[in-house]
């Protein structure tokens, strides 16, 4: 099997797997959500932001390095793997204990500090098993990630429903979530040994080099989950606005749902990249900038196409669509959907912009803008969550996301003159447009029914516009 044509199987495969967790997961938001409350699940939402943060800290970068330098690493793959396996051992366990030492001088509740220390459990597996992912990813082994993700929710979803039968309180279901981590990671890690040998390995020049290759990725890391994160963890501890929520729990409850629905929606856009970052890669090391600007647009293109109907069906169904994922307590968080999902298809366009300027090795120039959106997003939400609470958080969430697509985008265009299909987008808007038509008249029925008709008539018109682009999917899969 050629390698393009290898890699575009192994991200199918990802992708089938990713959703099919994906949707196991929102099982699971739905069971806790209806569940635990707008206030409970506030708490729930709370411990993994908080944690969020620490995690991103222990990242270094470490993900990329494994991805794009174990093949080549003049250490050897086994010693190379050991070093930064250990590396994010070390890290991850040094992170969250600070985590779970430093959230008892936070303002939480004691059931959401002890939720940490948990909680804290399930991340340090997670971050573990991310090297594994890498590992398996540069293998083109991604079948076996499909599989260990796949089980791992079951059993959390499984699991989730005693609790919930039972009526375990917070920590119980925190308990599931590491129980369903350790079976992820476990199934990851037997396979991982019939590759390679594990073991602790401390090496001075191996971590010193490792170091000088991720630290670019680590500090955007940083950057990024200060703009990305920030909003759900001040609205936890800055003061309730009594206006919109009565306590800060209710407040990220209601935040968090739709922006629950948000995370699940951006793991689509990363791994499509797996399939056009190569090719971009690919194009710029040879020089061949037209292939790489005809890509590139084929590619903005292509999400576009999801992007643009995603916006305007969000909108139109959002009050139906949070009733049933998360019941009708979070019909409030509806309005909160309709912003965040803006935020959502700027994420879907600015991961193809990040893509390209790494395939260009211009990531290190992005790092002042990361820092630009960091602290102008801190301000920003510290101005307004006092003031308009989850609705200023969702509003500075778009405004940040928008500045760092057009800032990757002009530092894009400074390198290379890329552009957009007007005649495509056109063709995309206008089938968009027929789809929230047909949503609006099909008001009132069911929204899963609702949501089907309109996907089925979006697609139909772009087909019969002749809008769907054959080439780039030949291209992207190598053939």
């Amino acid at each position: 099997m050629r390698l393009a044509s290898k890699i575009a199987l192994n991200t199918i495969i990802h992708t089938a797997g990713k959703f099919g967790a994906s949707i196991v997961g929102l099982l699971i938001v739905a069971i806790l959500a209806r569940y635990l409350g707008v206030a409970g699940y506030g708490q729930y939402t709370t411990v993994f932001s908080y944690l969020f943060f620490f995690a991103v800290l222990s990242d270094l970068g470490l993900y990329v390095v494994v991805v794009n330098e174990l093949k080549r690493s003049r250490f050897g793959e086994e010693k190379f793997l050991n070093n930064i396996f250990t590396l994010r051992a070390v890290s991850a366990t040094v992170m969250m204990v600070l985590a779970s030492g430093l959230v008892w001088f936070f303002p939480y509740d004691g059931l959401v500090k002890l939720g940490v220390v948990v909680a804290a459990v399930s991340i340090w597996l997670s971050l573990l098993d991310q090297i594994m992912v890498a590992f398996f990813q540069n293998r083109a082994e991604m079948k076996r990630v499909a599989v260990a993700e796949i089980v791992g929710k079951v059993v959390t979803l499984i699991l989730v429903i005693i609790a919930v039968q039972a009526r375990m309180n917070l920590i119980v279901v925190l308990v599931v979530a590491v129980i369903g981590g350790l079976v992820n990671c476990g199934i990851n890690f037997s396979y991982l040994l019939k590759f390679t040998k594990i073991k602790l390995a401390f090496d001075k020049v191996v971590w010193r080099e490792i170091f000088h290759l991720s630290w670019p990725v680590a500090l955007t890391s940083v950057f990024s989950l200060i703009y990305f994160k920030a909003d759900t963890l001040l609205l936890s501890v800055l003061p309730a606005n009594e206006i919109y929520a009565a306590t800060q729990n209710e407040t990220v409850g209601i935040y968090g749902a739709p922006y629950k629905i948000l995370e699940v929606l951006i793991a689509w856009p990363a791994i499509f990249m797996g399939l056009v970052s190569p090719v971009l890669s690919r194009a710029a090391g040879e020089a061949r900038w037209e292939d790489f600007k005809r890509v590139f647009k084929r590619a903005m293109s292509g999400l576009l196409m999801i992007a643009l109907p995603m916006i305007v069906g969000a909108i139109i169904v959002a009050k139906p669509l949070m009733v049933l994922v998360a019941g009708q307590e979070f019909a409030r968080s509806a309005p909160i959907l309709q912003i965040l999902i803006w935020a959502t298809a700027i994420i879907f366009l600015s991961h193809l912009t990040t893509y390209a300027l790494i395939a260009l090795g211009k990531q290190k120039k992005m790092i002042g803008y990361y820092l630009v959106a960091a602290v102008g997003a801190v301000i920003g939400y510290l101005i307004l969550i006092p003031k308009y609470s989850y609705f200023g958080a969702a509003g500075m969430t778009v405004g940040v996301e928008l500045f760092m697509l057009m800032a990757t985008l002009v530092l894009l265009r400074k390198n290379v003159a890329v552009g957009l299909d007007w005649k495509l987008l056109g063709k995309i808007m206008v089938a968009t447009g027929v789809m929230g038509m047909t949503l609006m008249v099909a008001g009132g029925i069911n929204v899963v029914i609702q949501i089907v008709i309109g996907a089925i008539v979006y697609v139909g018109v772009l087909y019969g516009l002749k809008g769907v682009d054959k080439e780039m999917v030949r291209e992207m899969l190598g053939r």
